[in-house]
Protein backbone atom coordinates (compact mmCIF):
# COMPACT_ATOMS: atom_id res chain seq x y z
CA UNK A 1 0.00 0.00 0.00
CA UNK A 2 0.72 3.33 -0.71
CA UNK A 3 0.53 6.48 1.11
CA UNK A 4 0.94 10.13 -0.52
CA UNK A 5 1.40 12.73 1.57
CA UNK A 6 -1.50 15.17 1.14
CA UNK A 7 -1.35 19.11 1.22
CA UNK A 8 -3.75 21.50 3.35
CA UNK A 9 -4.19 25.25 3.01
CA UNK A 10 -5.68 26.67 5.90
CA UNK A 11 -5.75 30.60 5.03
CA UNK A 12 -5.26 33.13 8.33
CA UNK A 13 -5.15 36.50 7.16
CA UNK A 14 -3.79 38.12 3.70
CA UNK A 15 -1.00 36.14 2.58
CA UNK A 16 -0.52 34.08 5.49
CA UNK A 17 -1.69 30.37 5.24
CA UNK A 18 -0.81 27.34 7.21
CA UNK A 19 0.18 25.10 4.40
CA UNK A 20 0.35 21.07 5.33
CA UNK A 21 2.43 18.62 4.02
CA UNK A 22 1.92 15.78 5.59
CA UNK A 23 3.02 16.18 9.30
CA UNK A 24 5.05 19.25 7.99
CA UNK A 25 3.28 22.62 8.38
CA UNK A 26 4.66 25.84 7.17
CA UNK A 27 3.56 29.11 8.12
CA UNK A 28 3.69 31.76 5.41
CA UNK A 29 4.04 35.21 5.23
CA UNK A 30 2.71 36.24 9.18
CA UNK A 31 1.04 39.25 8.96
CA UNK A 32 -1.58 38.42 12.12
CA UNK A 33 -1.79 42.06 13.77
CA UNK A 34 -3.27 45.48 13.30
CA UNK A 35 -2.21 48.68 12.17
CA UNK A 36 1.12 47.32 9.91
CA UNK A 37 2.58 49.70 7.77
CA UNK A 38 2.87 52.66 10.13
CA UNK A 39 -0.89 51.98 11.68
CA UNK A 40 -1.92 52.26 8.11
CA UNK A 41 -2.74 48.64 7.36
CA UNK A 42 -5.71 46.71 9.08
CA UNK A 43 -7.17 43.51 8.78
CA UNK A 44 -11.51 42.77 8.37
CA UNK A 45 -12.28 41.17 9.95
CA UNK A 46 -9.28 41.24 12.71
CA UNK A 47 -7.24 37.85 13.34
CA UNK A 48 -7.69 37.66 17.24
CA UNK A 49 -4.51 37.80 18.47
CA UNK A 50 -4.70 35.66 21.30
CA UNK A 51 -4.97 33.04 18.55
CA UNK A 52 -1.47 33.78 16.88
CA UNK A 53 -0.20 31.63 19.89
CA UNK A 54 -2.32 28.85 19.09
CA UNK A 55 -0.35 28.07 15.96
CA UNK A 56 1.53 25.32 15.35
CA UNK A 57 3.94 25.51 12.12
CA UNK A 58 7.31 23.42 11.94
CA UNK A 59 8.73 26.14 9.33
CA UNK A 60 8.06 29.74 8.58
CA UNK A 61 8.23 30.74 4.28
CA UNK A 62 8.84 34.71 3.47
CA UNK A 63 8.79 35.76 0.17
CA UNK A 64 9.70 38.91 0.66
CA UNK A 65 10.39 42.04 2.58
CA UNK A 66 6.99 43.88 2.75
CA UNK A 67 5.59 44.28 6.16
CA UNK A 68 2.08 42.50 4.73
CA UNK A 69 4.44 39.56 4.14
CA UNK A 70 7.19 40.08 6.24
CA UNK A 71 5.66 42.13 9.88
CA UNK A 72 8.18 42.58 12.23
CA UNK A 73 5.15 42.90 15.23
CA UNK A 74 3.90 39.13 14.24
CA UNK A 75 7.10 37.42 13.94
CA UNK A 76 7.48 38.96 17.60
CA UNK A 77 4.40 37.44 19.20
CA UNK A 78 4.98 33.86 17.51
CA UNK A 79 5.40 31.41 19.83
CA UNK A 80 8.04 29.34 17.97
CA UNK A 81 11.33 30.46 16.52
CA UNK A 82 11.26 27.94 13.95
CA UNK A 83 13.44 28.33 10.82
CA UNK A 84 12.71 30.54 8.10
CA UNK A 85 12.79 29.95 4.41
CA UNK A 86 13.44 32.25 2.09
CA UNK A 87 14.80 32.84 -1.44
CA UNK A 88 18.64 33.53 -1.56
CA UNK A 89 18.22 37.25 -2.81
CA UNK A 90 21.34 39.22 -3.62
CA UNK A 91 20.43 41.86 -1.87
CA UNK A 92 20.39 40.36 2.00
CA UNK A 93 17.47 42.72 3.33
CA UNK A 94 15.60 39.73 4.54
CA UNK A 95 18.10 37.87 5.59
CA UNK A 96 19.31 40.51 7.72
CA UNK A 97 16.32 41.48 9.09
CA UNK A 98 14.83 38.09 10.36
CA UNK A 99 17.98 37.49 11.82
CA UNK A 100 17.74 40.76 13.86
CA UNK A 101 14.66 39.14 15.10
CA UNK A 102 16.24 36.36 16.38
CA UNK A 103 14.96 33.81 13.58
CA UNK A 104 17.58 30.87 12.07
CA UNK A 105 17.06 31.74 7.94
CA UNK A 106 17.44 29.27 5.45
CA UNK A 107 18.50 30.46 1.84
CA UNK A 108 17.03 28.56 -0.56
CA UNK A 109 17.90 28.75 -4.30
CA UNK A 110 16.02 29.25 -7.10
CA UNK A 111 14.34 26.35 -8.55
CA UNK A 112 16.14 23.98 -6.43
CA UNK A 113 14.38 21.95 -3.45
CA UNK A 114 14.19 22.60 0.11
CA UNK A 115 14.00 18.66 1.33
CA UNK A 116 12.26 18.79 4.48
CA UNK A 117 11.77 16.34 7.97
CA UNK A 118 8.87 13.86 6.00
CA UNK A 119 10.38 13.64 2.64
CA UNK A 120 8.85 16.49 1.12
CA UNK A 121 10.17 19.70 -0.39
CA UNK A 122 9.68 22.82 -1.04
CA UNK A 123 10.80 24.70 -4.14
CA UNK A 124 11.32 28.60 -4.40
CA UNK A 125 11.22 30.20 -7.66
CA UNK A 126 11.83 34.49 -7.45
CA UNK A 127 12.49 36.82 -10.13
CA UNK A 128 15.15 39.21 -8.54
CA UNK A 129 17.97 39.61 -11.00
CA UNK A 130 15.66 38.38 -13.72
CA UNK A 131 15.76 39.86 -17.08
CA UNK A 132 12.59 41.44 -17.63
CA UNK A 133 12.08 40.75 -21.00
CA UNK A 134 11.97 36.69 -19.82
CA UNK A 135 10.11 37.43 -16.56
CA UNK A 136 7.48 40.01 -17.60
Amino acid sequence: MIVKNTMKITHLQSSSQIISLGNINVLTDPWLTEGEYYGSWYHYPPFEECNISKLSYDYIYVSHIHPDHLSEETFRKLPYKKPVLIHNYDSKFVKRKLEMLGYQVIECSHGKPFFLENGGSITIYAADNCNPELCF
